[in-house]
Formats: structure tokens, sequence, C-alpha cells
């Protein structure tokens, strides 16, 4: 079926190469006056000066434009060129060229394997409870716009709108929803943050001008509230006053109880801004042992006693190689979360000791941090 489309559509194509030449003609060129009218116009010209009619700065005033109109007439007439001969061989090598990679591509191509869209692919491939939880999202999210579209000034149905939304990763759309719940309860402080948030999130974490705007609206509605003035200093950072951000983060660090959610963001921000003004290092990338496609299906077909007792006898040879090699700050971290694995949390909070004890001063921060949300896990 296919070749004939193919066949149909490069007949197309050679109709659009070859119909300029067969439907070519002689130009017409523009039609212009007859030059013995503005030739006529002249000597009545000079016939009404003769009589006095008109004198002569009039006469001579319209005798330029004459002279100028049979000019431009002469110029029209002369400007009409001949129609160029078609190129032949020209046209023939572009009607080889569409008829050879019509061939070529019967030859070598695939014209019929059927379609198999990128969505159908990633919903094959998806896990069959994530493929529920999303078209159960998908009835969610139908129903709520629904529902705001005969009550639109639901502003908690905007909200809810928008969370759904962000669980499938559609910040714009998300942000656009919130958009009509900050417009419906501008005094509401809960709303024009969550605009700003979702504003933010649709930029990639940027801080556009316009989240600004709704930033400092929450913030005068809310001084102290670190929301606001968390996003407000991390529009600082991005703009380069790493200085000015640092300080505000750690400010609001201050104030804030150790479990708040908000903290492990914030010891993120401070220690990124620290790295950036050269009082901190980073601490290393912890990174997964690599094995083997072959070690892989070798632990996957092991029971769970036999894995675990894998992972004990993996987690015994980084503890002796750390042994040896205790300035390796990594491999701490890696033991450290390894033992937490096991459930070893006594082990676990040994290892960030011995990292703690062997890393430069600028890294005994960050690790102390790190050991201090060790302790507080049950």
């Amino acid at each position: 079926m296919y070749i004939f489309v193919l066949i149909i559509f490069s007949i197309i194509a050679i109709l659009f190469v070859l119909l300029p030449y067969l439907k070519a003609k002689e130009p017409e060129g523009s039609i212009t006056p007859d030059i013995d009218v503005y030739k006529a116009q002249l000597d009545e010209l000079n016939n009404d000066l003769k009589s006095g009619i008109i004198d002569e700065e009039e006469a001579s005033r319209t005798k330029v434009e004459i002279e100028r109109r049979i000019l431009k007439a002469a110029d029209g007439r002369s400007d009409v060129s001949p129609l160029e001969k078609p190129n032949n061989l020209l046209s023939l090598a572009m009607v080889v060229i569409i008829l050879f990679s019509a061939a070529f591509y019967a030859v070598i191509g695939t014209p019929g394997m059927p379609d198999f869209p990128i969505e159908e692919f990633r919903e094959q491939e998806m896990p069959e409870d994530r493929a529920e939880a999303l078209a159960q999202t998908d009835d969610l999210i139908a129903k709520v716009k629904a529902r705001l579209a005969t009550s639109p000034e639901e502003v908690q149905g905007w909200g809810y709108l928008a969370n759904l939304e962000m669980n499938k990763g559609n910040f714009q759309q998300a942000a656009q929803a919130l958009y009509q719940a900050h417009i419906i309860a501008p005094d509401v402080f809960d709303y024009q943050l969550m605009y700003a948030e979702g504003l933010i999130m649709a930029s990639n974490e940027r801080v556009t001008p316009a989240a600004m705007i709704i930033l400092n609206k929450a913030r005068k509605m809310a001084p102290e509230h670190p929301g606001p003035r968390y996003y407000l200093a991390l529009a600082d950072f991005q703009a380069g006053d790493v200085e000015v951000a640092h300080s505000e983060w750690k400010s609001i660090q201050a104030n804030l109880e150790s479990n708040d959610p908000m903290m492990p963001l914030l010891n993120v921000w401070i220690n990124r801004a620290e790295v950036s003004l050269g009082i901190a290092e980073p601490l290393p990338q912890t990174r997964a042992p690599s094995i083997t496609a072959e070690q892989a299906e070798t632990i996957q077909n092991m029971s769970a006693d036999e894995q675990q007792e894998l992972i004990r006898q993996m987690v015994l040879q980084l503890a002796i190689k750390q042994e040896e090699n205790p300035t390796n700050i990594e491999g701490w971290i890696r033991l450290s979360r390894a033992y937490m694995v096991l459930g070893q949390k006594d082990e676990a909070i040994a290892a960030i000791q011995s990292a703690i004890e062997n890393a430069p001063d600028g890294q005994k921060a960050a690790l102390e941090k790190e050991l201090e949300n060790l302790t507080k896990l049950d």
C-alpha cells in the first residue's frame, strides 16, 4: 500500500519541479501610456504659453513633470526582458534525484513497519501500579476541571487541581491553576506563596520576575514566614548575590526547629553558598559500586537471606578498606549509609565520626551536620 502512496507523492514533487517551465510564458511587461500622448501634451503646453494662458513658471514646472513621465514610460518598456530558457539539464537532475530518493527508501527503509508512538512505548514500559495511579490522577483531574467549569470561584478546587498536576509533573498546568486561586483569594497568604512556588517550579526552579512580585506581596502579608524569605534569598543567589543569600538563609535556619521540613533544603543551599564563597568544601559525592550484568542477575536470583549475607560481606570488605585508607571521606560516607541499610545505626554513626576525624577542616561542618541528622533517626 505504501508503494502507491510513495508513487503519488513522487509525481506531485516532480510536477512542482516541472510546472513552472510548462506554464512559462512571455511577460507582458508593465502597461504604460503612449509616449505620443505626452508629446502632444508638450505641444499643447507650448501653445498655452504663447497665447498667455499660463506664465513661464507654471509652464516650466509642468514641462518638467511631463518629461519625467516620458522618461518613466520609456524605462518601463525597456525593462521587459526576454524569458530565460528552461534549464533542461537541471530539471532532469531534480527529477532523477526525487525518483532515486523514493527508490532508495523503498530498498533500505522500513516503510512497512507499524507506527509506534512514544506515548504508547512509555505506557508499555511503565509499571502497572504506576500506570493505574496515573490513570486515577487523570480521572480526578477531569472531575475537578468539570466541577470548576460550573463553580470557578471555588478556590479550594483550584488548589486541589494544582496538587494533582504537580503529582504528574505538569508544573505549568499547576501554575495556571494556582494563578486562578491567587486571583480569587488575593488576601490569603497560602495561595500567594503556592502560586509563587508554582511559577518557580514551572521555570525549572528559577525565581522569575513574576514570582518575585508575588513573593514580595506574600512577605508583606507575613514578614517572618520562612517561605517567601527562602525564595527571595534563592533569587539573590541566582543573581550572583551569594553573600546576601547566605546571610538570609542562615537567619532563617537560626529560627527554625531542628525537625522542620524546610531544614534539609536550607542546609543544602547554605552548603552551596559556603562552597561558592570559599568558606567550605563540598562533601564528596558518593557513588554506588558498579556491578556487571552477570553479578546483578546472580544477586536477583538469590533468596532474601542470601542477599542480606552478601551485603554484609560487601560492607565488611568496605570497612576493611577504610581502615587501610582512612582519608577516603567518600568511603566513610558510603560505609555509614551501608550500615544504615543493614539497620546498624551505631556502626553508621561510628563511620561518620571517623569521617569527621579524617576530613579537611572545610568539610567538617557538613559532616557534623550529617552526624546530627543521623543521631536523630529512629
